[in-house]
């Protein structure tokens, strides 16, 4: 075939119907009323289930910041150094698996994110019936192990249902369910530890909070599509307009990996730009889940209205995640949307790092609502802009897993930069955030102009190419037809 098969107006895009021939292809026209009735589909029946799980999964791993103060550390007498590698665990076996994304290419997903889903939830609930340091350690070594591959898979997943211009969106609120999982985390802490008995509060949090998980993977196993190819809500004619619909044409077998791709995704440069920028965004990202009830709570607030001044911060965050997305699809220059909440988030712990005034108790909480509102985005939107500039599945994979193993490989940073006795101000661990917060600013304009110069240059040497072209990715990803999104 054609490398570039041109687009419609914009009423209409040109779709590929597959003959018998694996090469041989014909154009379909499917009108913009049957598109939007096909994601709208998407949105409702399966996007709504990988964003509950997307909540779960942030709610078991990080209710373990409600429960230090509830009081974890006094009663399994840990020290901060114990602390330490009780969080530091957890990222341990994460990074070590993050490899089994790769299994969303090969496995069935509704089989494959039940048995996950159950798991991590079964495992999460054991941490409310630990002992010791040793119990602890390993109850979050398993959840890092479950929860690798859903974490890193689950938006990979949604580049197998949408169009680039429509991912945004969809990313932004699978990535923003983190911070809506927070909000939900603190406030049903405050709840939580209200209740008075023999079974120690945090015990509470960690039994009642894994309970949802494990009920989920029923719904999983038998609502979860697979592919647009199986998914049981859409008509015959629909499951064909939805696989062929996407800008990017891969013709590679829906359960293989094709290793051209994964070399060149390995090999592009934008793959580890990208895994620099998460790294920097994730170190914040971990340091709020794991630290900010305690860093509240050293403002002078006690342990019930630490957990529940939290709730705020996140809830704005979530919203701003759906107006960066919200942007980003429609004007595009993602780049400067990264960059720009990025600063917001570096302004916040900037503040933090340097209101040194137990009294000026209101500019640092205003600080937790710059940080937080800066940074979730920023992480968001990073990860959008590098599935839209991925040709391929396989290639999509490949650069996700670079982005999920170097990017959390800054948890393990931010696990000892907050130890207790660099309350009340923790001025080293907001520093370092404020640092890398700057930085991806510089990365992600740098990015921008980067990728807007290469567009020009395939336009001069290839001609220039319809926004709602059509191009075949199988061999290598992105051919000189690909047009990056900026």
């Amino acid at each position: 075939m054609t490398d570039i098969e041109q687009g419609k107006p914009q009423s209409q895009q040109v779709e590929f119907m597959e003959t018998s021939s694996k090469d041989d292809v014909q154009p379909v026209v499917v009108s913009a009323v049957d598109q939007k009735r096909i994601c709208r589909k998407f949105d409702k029946k399966m996007l709504s289930i990988v964003c509950l799980l997307y909540v779960l999964s942030y709610l078991d791993r990080g209710n373990v910041g409600n429960a230090k103060t509830a009081g974890i550390k006094d009663d399994l007498h840990l020290s901060d150094n114990d602390w330490t590698w009780v969080l530091q665990v957890f990222y341990i076996t994460y990074v070590c698996f993050e490899f089994t994304q790769l299994f969303w290419k090969i496995l069935p997903a509704h089989i494959y994110v039940s048995a996950l889903c159950f798991l991590w939830g079964f495992t999460a609930m054991m941490s409310g019936v630990v002992r010791n340091k040793a119990g602890l350690m390993t109850t979050r070594a398993f959840l890092g192990i479950f929860e690798a591959a859903f974490g890193a898979g689950a938006p990979f997943f949604l580049s197998l249902f949408y169009q680039r211009r429509e991912l945004g969106k969809r990313v932004a609120t699978l990535t923003g369910m983190s911070p809506l999982a927070n909000c939900f985390a603190s406030a049903l802490a405050y709840g939580i530890l209200h209740i008075k008995g023999s079974v120690a509060a945090w015990r509470l949090l960690f039994l009642i909070e894994g309970v949802p998980t494990v009920l989920c993977a029923v719904l999983v196993y038998f609502k979860l599509p697979d592919s647009p190819d199986t998914a049981f809500f859409l008509t015959d004619d629909e499951k064909l307009q939805a696989r062929q619909r996407l800008e990017t044409v891969d013709r590679t077998a829906k359960h293989k990996v094709n290793w051209k791709q994964v070399v060149a995704g390995l090999a592009d440069y934008q793959n580890w730009v990208h895994a620099t920028i998460h790294f920097c965004c994730n170190y914040s990202f971990a340091a709020l889940s794991n630290f900010l009830p305690t860093i509240v709570k050293d403002m002078g607030y006690s342990t019930l209205n630490a957990n529940g001044l939290t709730a705020p911060a996140y809830l704005l965050a979530f919203l701003c995640c759906m107006f960066a997305a919200w942007a980003s699809d429609r004007y595009g220059n993602r780049g400067w949307i990264v960059a720009g909440f990025a600063a917001m988030g570096m302004v916040g712990y900037l503040m933090l790092a340097t209101i040194q005034d137990e009294t000026k108790t209101g500019p640092r909480y205003a600080a937790i609502y710059l940080a937080t509102c800066g940074i979730f985005p920023a992480l968001s939107i990073n990860m959008t802009w590098l599935l839209n500039n991925q040709g391929g599945d396989s290639k999509r994979g490949a650069g996700l897993g670079i982005l999920a193993t170097l990017g959390q490989c800054s948890s393990f940073v931010s696990s000892a930069l907050f130890p207790s006795t660099d309350g009340p101000f923790y001025v080293r661990g907001c520093a370092v955030g404020c640092a890398f917060s700057g930085l991806i600013v510089v990365l992600a304009i740098g990015l921008h102009f980067k990728l807007e110069h290469e567009n020009r240059r395939r336009d001069r040497e290839h001609g220039a190419v319809e926004a709602d072209a059509h191009v075949d990715v199988t061999h290598g990803g992105d051919s000189s037809g690909f047009r990056y999104l900026t």
